[in-house]
C-alpha cells in the first residue's frame, strides 16, 4: 500500500458497492478527452478557449480526472475507473488542486513522503462531461481549538544512484569517507525561526560509521549507523532516519552540511530525501499549503480575497468559509485566484481503448519504435489461430494512467479487460523494460517497462518481474516483499526485450520459423538435457537426478541426456579450471537438436559454470541452426534483462539469429539452490501438462510453474523471456504399442529378452479424439534401451556420486506407417543386461500430410535370454561410400566427406555397448576407434539390413586408411578397409559456383561450392561498375560451413535510394578459411535489365 492510501482507505470504500454497476458503462460515457501535465502540487485553472476542441460552451459541461502520486499498486474495481478530480468554477475559469507527482502525508503521526518513482511529470485528462465533482462551500463545525501553529512541508529528493542497479530506490552521489555535502533550503516567508528537518540516509560501510548534520553553522544532530556484511550477498546498505530541530534565527537562506564518517577506507554515505518543516502563526496566513500536526484542532485566518480549500483529501476537496478550522493531519490550500496561472495547452488523448472490447487471449504490448514487428508477429499468431491484439504502450498510459507512465496504469488495463471480456491468457511485452525509469543513466532504452521491487538493497531480495502484471485478482498487486505477501498470477507473462528494429526481427523470424516447422522435422523433439555443475557436495547434480527422474518415470517417451560437468575431464591453469570436453559436449548437443535444456549450478551475467562452459562468447561459433531449444537457467543473474548497460547470456541467446535459444525461463538475480530446486521441480512437474489432450503454452507452463513455488521475495526475479502463446515444438499426434510378439514361439511377450526375435505393432492415435487415426501414413523411427546404467563422476570438486543413464540402445530401426498402423520385427541383441528390469520401447514418427508427427513410448521389462539358438556364424556384409551410392571415388578435394555405410546379416547388426569391444566402429588412419552405434538404422521395418549416415573428418591431404568393423547380434564380426586420396586440400578452393537470375531485375542469388566443409569461413562480395567503382559489398561468416553456401544475394536497392542503372556490372567472390587463413576467389559479370 502506498503511504498516502491508508488516508483514504474509508473513503473508497464508500463507492466500491455502487461500481459493479457502473463498470460496463464507464467507459462509455464520453469519447472525447484532453490530457495536460503537471508538475508540482498546487492549485490550477483552465479557461475556457483551452478545452474549444472538445465542442463545449461552458466550462460547467467539463470533467477532470486523474490520479495524485503513483497509481495504487492494490487492484480493486474503483482502479479501473477514471476517477473524477474536484473543480470549482471561478468566473471564467475552472480551479482544482493536485498534490503534484511527489506526496507529503501525514500517516500514524508520522511525516511520510512518497515520491513518485516512475516520472517526475504527472498528466491529468479533461472530458466533456458534466462534472459530478464540485468543491462546495462548508461551514466549520465550532470547537474549541487551542493550537495556533501550521506548518509547510518542503522535500528535496536525489536520484543520482542506483547502489545495485536494482530497484526503485535512487540514492544522492556517494558522500566519501570524511567528506560531506551541502544542501540549502530557503526559509519560507512569514515562518517563525524554530525548524524541523527529517533526512533519510543511507549507509554503506563495513564497520559502524555516522552522518554529521550542521545547519548555519552549527552542530545540531549525530547519527550512527550499524555496519554491513563483508559478503558477496550480504545487503549493501543501512537506511536510517535523521531528525533535527533547529533555529536560524532571522536568516532566510538554510545552509545544511551532512559530513560521513567510517573507519572502512571503501565506505559511502547517501542521501535519500529531506523533509524541511516550517511552523508558522494561524493569524493571517499569507498564500500556500499548510499542513497540521498537532494534537488538538486549529484555528486559522486569512487577509484579503484568498480562498481556503480542505484539500486533505484530493479526491473530496471543501471550501472552508467564515471561521477555518483543521483537525490534526489535515491540510489546508490558501490562495488568490486572480494569481493562479492557466495549465498547460492541452492536447487531444485516444481513449478508444478504454472503449472497444479486447477479447484476445493474447495482447502484446510495445512501443511505437517496435510496432511493425509486433504487428507481423501478431498477423503470424492470428493465422495459427490465436487470437491477437496488439497495444500500443502509449495508448495504455492515456487510458488507464491518464497520460502518465505508471506501471500500474499497464496492469490496471489488463485487469480491466481480463475482467471484462474473461478472454485474457497471456501478455507479452515486446521491448527492453529496464529499473530506469526516468532515464537517469542512460544506456539501452526503457521501452517497455517492468516491475522493479521496493528493495533496492538486498541482492537477494531486489528483484525486477513482470508477474505483477498478471496479478488481476481484486485485492492483488500490493506484492508485499515477504512469504504473506506472494501473490498467484492469473494470466501468463512473457517478454520479449528487444531495445531495437533489427533484435525484434531476429526474434519473430524465430518465432515464425519455429511455430511454422520450417525445417524443424525429426527426433530431437524428444530430446531433453539436464546441465549440471559440480562442486557444493553435488547437490546440483542431485537436483538434476531427481528432476530427470521424475521426468523418466512419468513421461518415458523422452530421452534425457545428462550433461553432468563432473563426468567430463577439467583442467587447471594457476588461476582456474577449465573443460574443453564438456564445452564440446555442450555444442554438439544443442547442434543436434533438443526440446529443452535445463542448467543447474551456477553462473552470472554471461556465464554457465566457473569453468566457463558456456559464455556468451561460444554463441560466434555455434553454427545456424532452426532446432532452438527452450533454455531453463536455474543460476545467478543469466537472465538478467533489466539492465540498461549489461547484455546478459539470456539477452543474447534469445537475439542471436538462427541460432541460440527460442525462449528462456530464468532467473536476473542471485538465487539460493534450494529455492532453484522448489521452481524447477514445479517447472518439470507443469512442462508437459496437457489440456483437452493438448500441451501447455509457455505462458500456462509458466503460471504454474510460478505460483506452485511461491516462496516471497527470493524467487521473484525468475522470469520467461519469450512468447508466453507459444508451445514447445512437441509432435500433435501420439504412438501407441498394441502388441509384442515372440516371433519364435507364436505368443505375446511381455519380456523382451537376449537372441528373442519380435512384431512389435502400433498405431497412431489423436489424443483429442483419443481414436486411432486410420489415413494417418508416413514412416517411424523404433527405439529399444535397455535398463538405465550406473554411470560415476570422476569426483573432481566433490565425492565422486552415481548416477543413471538411459543411453544403452538394444535396437534402433525404421518403416513405414500405412494406415494409421506401423509394424516392425526386431532381433534382441545377445549383449544386454541379463538381469530383469524395466527398459523402454520408443517410437517417432514423421506423416506425410504437412508437418504432423507422433511420439509415445512403453516400458517393458527387459532381461534373460530366449534360449534361442542360431546357424549364423558370418559377420556383417559391408558396403563404404563416401558421399552417396552412386560414386566408388576414391580422390576427393576436402578432408571432410559425407560417409555412407550399409549394412546387412541374417541377425542385425549389434549396437548395444554391453559388450566391450563390439561396437559398430570407425577408424580413420589407424586411430582411435569411433563408435558409430547412435548413428546406425535399421531399414524397411526390419532388422537385417540398414545404414550409417555421418561426416567424416580429420582427412590428410595423400592418402587415408579408412577400417569399419561391424558385429552382428549374435556375435560375428566383419571389417571392411578402404584407401582414398585428398588431393587439392592445403588451401581453400572454390570448386564452382552459380549466379541466378542473371540477367535479373531486383536481385540476384549466389552459390558457391567449396572444398572446406565443417570449416568456419569468411565470405566476402564484391560488386564493381565496368570503369572499376565499387558500388557494393556484403560480408558473411559461416561456423562449420555446408560444402554449397546458398544464402548469399545482391538486393539492388541495398542501402541505396534508387535501383543500379541498366547494365553490366563485375562481382567478386572470395572465401577465406579461419583455420589456416587461406583464400581464393573467383568473379564473374551480373546483366541488370
Amino acid at each position: 500500500m502506498n503511504d498516502l492510501e491508508l488516508k483514504f482507505r474509508l473513503w473508497k470504500i464508500g463507492i466500491l458497492l455502487l461500481f459493479p454497476l457502473a463498470f460496463p458503462l464507464i467507459s462509455k460515457s464520453q469519447t472525447a478527452y484532453l490530457k495536460f501535465p503537471i508538475t508540482k502540487e498546487g492549485v490550477y485553472k483552465i479557461s475556457l478557449s483551452q478545452v474549444s476542441s472538445l465542442g463545449v460552451g461552458d466550462l460547467d459541461e467539463i470533467s477532470l480526472f486523474g490520479n495524485p502520486g503513483m497509481i495504487p499498486q492494490k487492484l480493486d474495481s474503483l482502479s479501473l475507473t477514471l476517477r473524477e478530480i474536484p473543480t470549482q468554477k471561478i468566473g471564467e475559469s475552472l480551479y482544482f488542486f493536485t498534490p503534484g507527482p511527489h506526496q507529503i502525508g501525514i500517516v500514524e503521526d508520522e511525516i511520510q513522503y512518497q515520491h513518485h518513482h516512475y516520472v517526475d511529470t504527472l498528466y491529468y485528462l479533461i472530458g466533456k462531461k458534466v462534472s459530478s465533482n464540485k468543491i462546495a462551500l462548508q461551514s466549520n463545525p465550532i470547537q474549541n481549538p487551542n493550537s495556533t501553529r501550521l506548518y509547510q512541508i518542503n522535500s528535496q529528493k536525489w536520484e543520482e544512484n542506483n547502489i545495485l542497479s536494482s530497484g526503485r530506490n535512487w540514492y544522492s552521489k556517494p558522500i566519501f569517507r570524511g567528506q560531506s555535502k551541502d544542501i540549502s533550503f530557503q526559509k519560507p516567508i512569514g515562518s517563525d525561526s524554530d525548524l524541523f528537518l527529517k533526512i533519510n540516509l543511507m549507509g554503506q560501510s563495513l564497520s559502524e560509521n555516522e552522518f554529521k548534520l550542521t545547519a548555519n553553522g552549527q552542530l545540531t544532530e549525530t547519527i550512527t549507523l550499524p555496519s554491513i556484511p563483508n559478503s558477496t550477498y550480504g545487503i549493501k546498505g543501512r537506511e536510517a532516519v535523521l531528525k533535527s530541530g533547529f533555529s536560524v534565527g532571522n536568516a532566510n537562506n538554510i545552509s545544511l552540511n551532512i559530513a560521513y564518517q567510517t573507519t572502512d577506507l571503501n565506505g559511502n554515505g547517501y542521501l535519500d530525501y529531506a523533509l524541511l518543516v516550517s511552523a508558522f502563526n494561524t493569524a493571517n496566513l499569507s498564500a500556500g499549503i499548510y499542513y497540521h500536526l498537532d494534537e488538538n484542532p486549529a484555528i486559522f485566518s486569512t487577509s484579503g480575497d484568498f480562498k481556503v480549500w480542505n484539500v486533505s483529501n484530493p479526491y473530496q476537496i471543501w471550501e472552508s468559509q467564515k471561521t477555518h478550522v483543521l483537525n490534526k493531519g489535515g491540510k489546508i490550500l490558501i490562495f488568490d485566484p486572480t494569481q493562479i496561472v492557466d495549465i498547460s495547452r492541452p492536447e487531444p488523448v485516444n481513449m478508444t481503448i478504454r472503449e472497444n472490447a479486447i477479447r484476445e487471449p493474447l495482447i502484446i504490448i510495445t512501443s511505437d519504435h517496435l510496432i511493425s514487428q509486433a504487428n507481423r508477429l501478431a498477423s503470424h499468431k492470428n493465422g495459427l489461430g490465436i487470437q491477437t491484439k496488439v497495444v500500443r504502450l502509449k495508448e495504455i498510459y492515456d487510458g488507464f494512467g491518464y497520460g502518465t507512465k505508471d506501471v500500474s496504469a499497464i496492469r490496471n488495463f489488463l485487469a480491466f479487460h481480463f475482467h471484462k471480456e474473461k478472454q485474457l491468457k497471456n501478455v507479452l511485452f515486446f521491448g527492453k523494460g529496464t529499473f530506469d525509469y526516468k532515464t537517469i543513466v542512460g544506456g539501452r532504452p526503457n521501452l517497455v517497462p517492468t516491475y522493479s521491487s521496493r528493495n533496492s538493497l538486498n541482492p537477494l531480495t531486489t528483484y525486477s518481474s513482470d508477474d505483477f502484471f498478471g496479478f488481476l485478482d481484486w485485492g492483488q498487486g500490493e506484492w508485499e516483499e515477504s512469504t504473506s505477501g506472494d501473490e498467484r498470477l492469473q494470466i501468463g507473462v512473457g517478454r520479449i526485450p528487444a531495445t531495437n528494429f533489427a533484435e525484434a526481427t531476429v526474434m519473430v523470424d524465430k518465432l515464425i520459423a519455429y511455430e511454422n516447422r520450417v525445417n524443424t522435422a525429426g527426433d530431437w523433439k524428444r530430446k531433453i538435457a539436464f546441465f549440471a555443475d559440480d562442486a557444493d557436495n553435488n547437490i546440483h547434480l542431485n537436483d538434476a537426478e531427481s528432476h530427470a527422474a521424475y521426468l523418466s518415470e512419468n513421461h518415458p517417451e523422452f530421452q534425457i541426456e545428462k550433461l553432468y560437468l563432473d563426468k567430463f575431464e577439467q583442467l587447471r591453469t594457476s588461476t582456474r579450471q577449465f573443460s574443453p570436453v564438456a564445452k564440446a559436449a555442450l555444442s554438439k548437443t544443442i547442434e543436434e537438436g533438443l526440446l529443452f535444456l535445463n542448467y543447474i549450478g551456477h553462473g552470472n551475467e554471461t556465464t554457465l559454470t566457473a569453468e566457463q562452459v558456456f559464455t556468451v562468447s561460444d554463441l560466434a561459433n555455434w553454427p545456424d541452426n532452426p532446432l532452438l531449444p527452450l533454455f531453463v537457467t536455474a543460476t545467478c543473474e543469466f537472465g538478467r534483462h533489466d539492465s540498461p548497460f549489461v547484455r546478459s547470456g539470456a539477452e543474447e541467446l534469445l537475439f542471436a539469429r538462427k541460432k541460440g535459444a527460442i525462449g528462456l525461463l530464468t532467473t536476473g538475480r542471485p538465487v539460493f539452490s534450494s529455492l532453484n530446486f522448489a521452481l524447477n521441480k514445479a517447472f518439470i512437474e507443469a512442462v508437459f501438462n496437457q489440456e483437452n489432450g493438448e500441451y501447455l503454452d509457455l505462458g500456462a507452463i509458466y503460471r504454474l510453474t510460478k505460483n506452485n513455488s511461491l516462496n516471497g521475495a527470493f524467487n521473484r526475479n525468475f522470469s520467461l523471456l519469450g512468447d508466453p502463446s507459444m508451445k514447445l515444438a512437441l509432435p500433435e499426434l501420439k504412438t501407441k504399442i498394441e502388441n509384442v510378439f515372440d516371433i519364435l514361439l507364436d505368443v505375446p511377450a511381455d519380456t523382451l529378452k537376449a537372441s528373442q526375435i519380435l512384431k512389435i505393432e502400433g498405431e497412431i492415435i489423436d489424443p483429442l479424439s483419443g481414436g486411432f487415426l486410420a489415413n494417418a501414413n508416413g514412416i517411424f523411427e523404433l527405439l529399444i534401451t535397455d535398463k538405465p546404467s550406473k554411470s560415476r563422476t570422476l569426483g573432481d570438486e566433490s565425492n565422486p556420486a552415481d548416477f543413471f543413464e538411459d543411453t544403452n540402445i538394444l535396437f534402433k530401426g525404421s518403416g513405414n506407417i500405412t494406415g494409421g498402423t506401423f509394424a516392425a520385427e526386431i532381433f534382441i541383441p545377445k549383449n544386454i543386461d541379463y538381469s530383469f528390469g524395466k527398459g523402454k520401447i520408443r517410437v517417432f514418427a514423421k506423416l506425410d500430410r504437412g508437418t504432423q508427427e507422433a511420439m509415445g513410448a512403453e516400458t517393458i521389462v527387459i532381461g534373460g535370454t530366449s534360449g534361442n539358438s542360431t546357424e549364423d556364424k558370418e559377420g556383417p556384409k559391408i558396403q563404404l561410400f563416401f558421399g552417396d551410392s552412386t560414386t566408388n571415388a576414391n580422390t576427393f578435394n576436402t578432408t571432410t566427406l559425407p560417409l555412407l555405410v550399409h549394412l546387412e546379416d541374417i541377425s542385425g547388426i549389434n549396437i548395444s555397448p554391453n559388450n566391450i569391444g563390439q561396437d559398430l566402429s570407425l577408424i580413420v588412419n589407424g586411430g582411435t576407434p569411433i563408435v558409430l552405434n547412435y548413428h546406425y538404422l535399421a531399414l524397411n521395418s526390419g532388422y537385417k539390413n540398414g545404414k550409417v549416415e555421418t561426416l567424416l573428418e580429420g582427412l590428410r591431404e595423400g592418402g587415408n586408411i579408412i577400417t569399419i568393423e561391424a558385429w552382428d547380434n549374435v556375435g560375428n564380426s566383419s571389417t571392411l578397409t578402404r584407401e582414398i586420396t585428398i588431393k587439392g586440400s592445403l588451401e581453400i578452393k572454390i570448386i564452382k559456383h552459380l549466379t541466378y537470375p542473371n540477367p535479373a531485375t531486383e536481385k540476384s542469388h549466389f552459390t558457391i561450392e567449396h572444398n572446406r566443409p565443417n570449416e568456419n569461413i569468411l565470405l566476402n562480395l564484391s560488386v564493381f561498375t565496368t570503369g572499376g567503382q565499387k558500388i557494393y559489398t556484403a560480408q558473411k561468416r559461416y561456423v562449420k560451413a555446408a560444402s554449397i553456401l546458398e544464402d548469399l544475394e545482391w538486393i539492388f536497392l541495398h542501402d541505396k535510394t534508387k535501383y543500379p542503372a541498366k547494365g553490366t556490372y563485375i562481382y567478386e567472390i572470395q572465401l577465406l578459411s579461419e583455420l589456416d587463413g587461406s583464400s581464393d576467389s573467383m568473379g564473374g559479370k551480373i546483366i541488370i535489365q
